[in-house]
């Protein structure tokens, strides 16, 4: 990335976010977004009030003097939308990017997008029949609270939990296999540090849907058997995921032992393989980002001569 003493011609970075919470993964997500931005010399902000902030990251909080300093001096912001939030409400004239964080719709926001928008999604699996995109994923589970390090319960873990939230809130019913287990779902108020004591204490985690909790029980040290549920494959029609995970896609004694055998090798792959993807998706996604924020703006010049 080219460097100059005396003035800038990268676009900023507008996130459209939510105060930060640790229940959403998805939110969550938004933040580091920002956060790896400036870590990586961009200039990002997000939306949400400096209230709204965590001071651990590097998330300022954008504000009316913020965008107006950009419009005098030309230049036109990049804006991030999570694919729940419809139309352009920034309006603020740069581009405009959707980060697919869930599938389109599914949760709310538009169905479609117009022609001018870049696209991104978090997981493949979120894009519809005959979609293509490029993948933006950023890892959510902080390895210094989701970790099985010095684990005095690794070998006499005592626990079954589960997580069930939208799968509940549709509609749907659990099975016998919690049947005394720890419900780890949002209207358990629990912190990280709270979450990775049960998952560092649990011997399975039964997932309904797609959640960060996957990962953040593996890390753990806690296999993950996911109960195959219709609101599963309607969010996760290809999702599917290797047994060298610790990760069960049936609740076979046969399935749950490769799952508990495997589990310790998760750390690793995620060390060496998704934290090392997200940078390179990171670089990817400035280097087209940034490539059409340039075009547009030497085409708007163009027109306006």
């Amino acid at each position: 990335m080219l460097r100059n003493f005396y003035s800038t011609d990268h676009a900023p970075y507008y996130i459209f976010a939510l105060d930060y919470i640790q229940q959403s993964a998805g939110i969550r997500a938004l933040h580091y977004l920002c956060h790896a931005l400036n870590e990586s010399g961009l200039e990002a902000y997000v939306t949400c009030e400096e209230s709204g902030t965590v001071p651990h990251l590097r998330t300022p909080a954008l504000t009316p003097e913020i965008m107006a300093r950009h419009h005098v001096t030309g230049r036109k912001p990049i804006m991030v939308y999570p694919e729940i939030v419809s139309g352009d409400p920034l309006a603020a004239g740069g581009i405009v990017v959707r980060w697919l964080l869930n599938k389109p719709g599914l949760i709310g926001g538009d169905t479609s997008f117009p022609e001018d928008n870049l696209i991104f999604t978090h997981d493949q699996n979120y894009l519809p029949f005959g979609w293509n995109c490029e993948t933006l994923h950023i890892p959510t589970c902080d390895m210094s609270i989701f970790n099985n390090e010095n684990n005095e319960h690794d070998d006499k873990r005592d626990l079954v939990c589960f997580y069930a939230h939208k799968y509940l809130s549709h509609g749907g019913q659990l099975t016998d296999h919690i049947k005394d287990a720890v419900s780890l779902c949002k209207d358990q108020i629990l912190t990280h540090a709270e979450i990775a004591a049960i998952l560092r204490r649990s011997k399975i985690l039964y997932i309904y849907e797609p959640t960060s909790l996957l990962s953040e029980a593996l890390l753990c040290g806690c296999p993950v058997s996911i109960i195959t549920t219709d609101y599963w494959r309607s969010t996760m029609a290809n999702g599917s995921y290797v047994a060298d995970w610790g990760v069960a896609m049936n609740s076979s004694s046969e399935s749950l032992a490769l799952a508990k055998t495997n589990v310790h090798r998760y750390r690793t792959f995620y060390e060496n393989v998704i934290l090392k993807n997200a940078w390179i998706q990171l670089d990817r996604f400035v280097e087209l980002t940034q490539a059409t924020a340039k075009l547009r703006h030497i085409s708007n010049s163009a027109v306006s001569k």
